[in-house]
């Protein structure tokens, strides 16, 4: 009988390589088949380049995953996805799936992960650097000291859940907030802390942007922006 191989999900960090964990790269080099996602039309994903130098000549299997708030188009994607890593580990194949930053934040890895552990296969996932600490580390700043508490927002649509959080917070994180950023920016001055916000587009990649005065954003900012509001500053 087959020996089925085993799911590793891998967090690959913000964008700078270098930043990829020591684990991480040793069962990135060890794996039989590196599982990537994509959407449809990107040549190729930025977690796949962070990791290239690490996985020259290995297999790919790529998961087309769209981009879409089609809750049945992306189910059925996720779906398709966990079968082809199954059909992968049931020929004895490891699978490393990479995934931006951290799989335990925000991450697609486990919308594929979770149907692939509850059917029993074994598996490990490998903590990455999140998006929120690289953006504290390069603003020299914490994300939380003492007893303040920190809330981690994905600031993509609702725009009333981003103005009570950060009412309610000492410390908030908004990630993937470039396509409202103009209404956040009010929100920021309403509340009295657009000066206690930085912020940091792309961080640790190619064309890295740092924003210590947000009141004043351009409009060509990328899906890649983490802003940190601290109260206590």
């Amino acid at each position: 009988m087959q020996k089925k191989g085993k799911f590793y999900g891998i967090g690959v960090g913000p964008g700078d390589p270098e930043l990829l964990t020591l684990k991480g790269k040793r069962l990135l080099e060890a794996a039989d088949c590196i599982a990537t996602p994509k959407t449809r039309g990107e040549a190729a994903s930025t977690a796949l380049r962070i990791v290239a130098q690490f996985i020259a000549g290995k297999p790919l299997l790529e998961l087309v995953l769209p981009m879409t708030h089609d809750k049945e188009q992306l189910n059925q994607a996720w779906a398709e996805g966990a079968r082809a890593v199954m059909r992968r580990l049931d020929a004895g194949e490891d699978v490393a799936f990479i995934t931006l930053g951290d799989a335990s934040l925000f991450s697609t890895l486990m919308y594929i992960f979770r149907p692939i552990k509850a059917a029993g296969y074994a598996w490990e996932l490998v903590p990455g650097i999140t998006a929120p600490s690289a953006a504290a580390a390069r603003l020299g700043i914490g994300l939380a000291d003492g007893t303040e508490d920190l809330a981690i927002l994905a600031a993509t649509a609702d725009l009333q859940k981003v103005e009570q959080t950060i009412a309610n917070h000492t410390n908030t994180v908004l990630m993937k907030g470039a396509g409202h950023w103009p209404a956040i920016e009010e929100i920021l001055r309403r509340q009295g802390v657009l000066d206690k916000t930085a912020a940091v587009e792309r961080c640790t990649m190619e064309n890295e942007r740092v924003f210590e005065d947000v009141g004043d954003m351009p409009e060509d900012l990328s899906y890649f922006l983490t802003a940190i509001i601290r109260k206590g500053l």
